[in-house]
């Protein structure tokens, strides 16, 4: 078997050597391979084809757009609409995989409907394009400038018998203090991988914060941003994209399914870090960011229906996870609903983390809640209707006992009570001193 960290063209017919020859060679007439990337039926997973440019262009707005088989792929829009999905280039990134001019393009996707009155060809967003619904939202709360951060857990699984690399094979894996940006053989699993995914993600032009293996074997993570919400979700589905394309290369498979095996862990999450012009505003964004919890317990099991599908059994009030039948604030706890950093405390200004997102979670949805929450930004119709949102205006109109759906999956009932207020954090301000300044990158 090819060592992890090794490249190979999983084919029993072709060689390293010759598969490196027909990657290196020359492509005549300034042609340019265009990668074009899309998110498929289920959410989460990815599909991607070449389409042949003739030069390359200097600007998104030069990308054609492009079409694939909705039959095929299950987005296939209804009886009434075409099989074929119209492919929309919303951002293009340098492709680490072929080099040269050659680019990533991420693009969204579209369904075309004959209208026979008119004569006329009429498009509408997919019903998995979320990203149409992040740009309305993003657009309308401009003026606050907010802005995210994210890391993206993630476990490395052995492709054979699709288990957590260095996991014991038969039992819970063991919690070793050691592992957590550990070094060493024996301790640290996946690093090839884990190295090539940041070069990659880097040579794509990515804002990566970093990268670093976590507690538990064969687990890593990276962080994203700031940036805003609309190039935050860019951003991590093109990091995403890069790391499943890294498996057909190296002998391993990545999950960032919320909790890819069972047992007592802490699973896959996604926190994102969240801040606005008012909450960065030093010595008067603490007054905001007490308001904005206000807001979030508000909505708190409707943003739990947004954030990854399998999360709730991640959100068991331990292991560095919160609970997901109770909204919680805390300083610097990573077993808190939304963590403070000590560095907005001392500065009475700056962001806060979102600890409750999964690690599978879309981040046009969650950037989107956020800012419909707590900026009284409506939340598009669509997205209301698809998670059982009230017909009211904003997010934080709603009451959360009126999820149903969530409440179906927590077994043990809705124990969040809405008029229960969040952790008094006037109390937090006194246990803090110190002037470090705020950054996302803390």
């Amino acid at each position: 078997m090819t060592p992890l960290g090794s490249f190979n063209m999983n084919s029993p017919d072709i060689s390293d050597q010759a598969a490196a020859t027909f990657r290196n060679l020359s492509i005549h007439r300034g042609q340019v391979l265009a990668e074009y990337v899309w998110i498929g039926s289920t959410g989460t997973d990815l599909h991607s084809k070449t389409k042949v440019l003739e030069s390359r262009p200097s600007k998104v707005a030069q990308l054609p757009t492009w079409h694939f088989d909705g039959t095929a792929s299950s987005q296939q829009a209804g009886s009434t609409a075409l099989s074929s999905v119209v492919l929309r280039p919303r951002a293009m990134y340098c492709d680490p995989l072929r080099g040269g001019c050659h680019l990533l393009v991420l693009c969204d996707t579209h369904t075309p409907s004959f209208n026979q009155a008119g004569g006329s060809l009429d498009y509408a967003a997919h019903s998995t394009n979320n990203r149409v619904w992040c740009e309305s939202v993003m657009s309308e709360s401009a003026a606050h400038e907010p802005a995210f951060s994210v890391e993206q857990q993630y476990t490395l699984l052995d492709p054979a018998t699709r288990w957590p690399l260095g996991w014991p094979q038969t039992a819970a894996v063991e919690h070793d203090h050691l592992r957590y940006c550990g070094v060493g053989r024996g301790t640290v699993v996946g690093r090839d991988f884990a190295e090539a995914h940041i070069r990659c993600c880097l040579h794509a032009g990515l804002k990566v914060l970093g990268s670093s293996p976590e507690d538990t074997s064969g687990q890593w993570s990276y962080s994203l941003g700031p940036c805003g919400g609309l190039d935050l979700g860019d951003q991590l589905w093109v990091s995403r994209y890069l790391l499943q394309r890294l498996t057909e290369r190296h002998e391993v498979l990545v999950s960032i399914d919320p909790k890819p095996v069972p047992g007592d862990w802490s699973g896959n999450g996604a926190p994102v870090k969240y801040s606005t012009k008012g909450t960065r505003e030093q010595g008067k964004g603490w007054s905001v960011i007490e308001e904005h919890s206000r807001l979030l317990q508000a909505t708190h099991l409707q943003h739990l229906m947004f954030y990854g599908k399998g999360n709730v059994a991640r959100l068991v009030g331990g292991r560095k996870t919160s609970s997901a039948h109770q909204f919680t604030v805390g300083l610097e706890l990573r077993n808190a609903s939304i963590r403070v950093p000590h560095t907005t405390i001392a500065r009475q200004g700056g962001y806060y983390e979102d600890r409750r997102p999964g690690s599978n979670m879309d981040p046009y949805l969650v950037t989107s809640c956020l800012v419909s929450s707590t900026l009284n930004v409506p939340l598009p119709g669509a997205l209301r209707q698809q998670q059982n949102f009230s017909a009211e205006s904003t997010a934080s109109d709603n009451v959360s006992r009126s999820s149903s759906a969530i409440l179906d999956e927590l077994a043990q009932g809705d124990s969040f009570a809405p008029d229960t207020p969040p952790q008094n954090m006037s109390l937090l301000a006194a246990e803090c001193s110190g002037t470090d300044s705020m950054s996302h990158r803390r």
